[in-house]
């Protein structure tokens, strides 16, 4: 069964993918290629919006490239 995620969940992922951006000090550009997804994706992202083709993919991406794990 899927769970539904909740608003604050949502804008806490938003908020530690501009925070990882930052941090990094990556361009838009460059975190957009990370996530192997694109600038308008990752713009929708950084604005509290999940686009509809964003995937599990992403959330790999950032472990791999990040070591941050999602939690429960």
């Amino acid at each position: 069964m899927e769970k539904k995620r909740t608003d604050a969940e949502i804008e806490n992922f938003v908020f530690n993918i501009v925070r990882l951006r930052n941090q990094h000090k990556l361009s838009k550009r460059e975190m957009a290629k990370i996530l192997r997804i694109g600038i308008k994706s990752l713009d929708k992202l950084e604005k509290g919006e999940i686009p509809p083709r964003i995937g599990v993919e992403v959330v790999f991406n950032i472990y791999k490239n990040f070591g941050v794990a999602p939690k429960d």
